[in-house]
This record gives C-alpha cells, structure tokens and sequence, in this order.
C-alpha cells in the first residue's frame, strides 16, 4: 500500500471516532458517568485496534494467541458501548447503520492497515501530522485568548474561563 494514503486512513478513523462521539455524548445533557464509560469504551477499541495492528507487525509465525486476546478485546469492547452508554442523540432522519459495529470495525480496519505501513513512511506521518497539529491548535488558542479579551473587556466582572471548569 502506498504511504501517501496514510493521512487517509488516519482521517477516516478520525470520522468514525467523532461519529461515536457525536452519537453517545452531548456536553449538557451526558452524565460524568456515562462520559467516563464512552471514554473507557473507546480508549478500548482504539486500544486494542492498535495493539492487533502491532502485534501483526512485531510477532511472525504462529502468534494467533495475541491476535485473539486482541480482537476480543474490541469485540467485547463494543457491544460494550451499545449496551452500556446511553445514546445522546438519536438521528432524526437517518443514522449510521449497524450503529456502533460499522464504526468501530472501520476503526479496526484503518488502525490495521495503517499498521502495515513500512517504518519510515509512518515516522514521517507522525512528524507531519504533529506539525500540522500545531497550525491548528495554536491559533485555536489564539482565537479563543482574543474572544475572552474581548468579552472580558465588554463585561469586566465575568471570567471567561469559567466555561471550562
């Protein structure tokens, strides 16, 4: 496979996670609980999706052992979110089939196939990608730093960091 579908896979299991995401947790209205269980949830899929696609890489032979060990792991950790995490928004119209199966096997598959790229593709990927990761976050936390200044300005007795405690 070619390394410059790398970012590809990256961005379509990105996707699939902020679908799961957008699904299962609304900031008002999604308990600390329920949160905490999708947190937990998706850190398995991802998880265990990222330890099958390195125990591939690393283990040649008969290493079927981790792989099922693995693959449970997602596998429970799925019905694992339909069953346990209280959907927050139900789509009005239509939603994503086989909801959560579809999405967390695309997770599955992505994190897989991104596995197999060869190593110094994949160094350049995370380099790459940690780079463009600041593009966006600090002039995020610019924007935000001129919007609080702003409204702290406007009405000098609110704390603008009180929407994140």
């Amino acid at each position: 496979m070619s390394p410059a579908r790398l970012p590809i896979l990256f961005i379509i299991s990105l996707v699939a996670l902020a679908l799961l995401v957008k699904r299962y947790y609304v900031t008002s209205e999604t308990s600390n609980s329920d949160r905490n269980k999708l947190i937990c949830v998706l850190a398995a899929i991802i998880g265990s999706s990222i330890a099958t696609a390195v125990y591939w890489a690393v283990v040649e032979g008969n290493g079927w052992v981790g792989h099922v060990v693995t693959v449970s792991i997602w596998f429970l950790a799925t019905p694992g979110l339909q069953l346990s995490v209280k959907q927050a928004r139900k789509p009005k119209m239509w939603g994503v089939p086989l909801l959560p199966w579809l999405l967390s096997a695309c997770i599955a598959a992505t994190v897989f196939i991104m596995g197999s790229i060869d190593k110094p593709s994949f160094i350049r990927f995370i380099l790459w990608t940690l780079v463009l990761l600041l593009y966006v976050f600090v002039p995020l936390h610019a924007s935000y730093d001129a919007a609080c200044e702003t409204e702290r300005t406007a009405n000098a007795s609110h704390s603008c960091f009180k929407h994140w405690g």
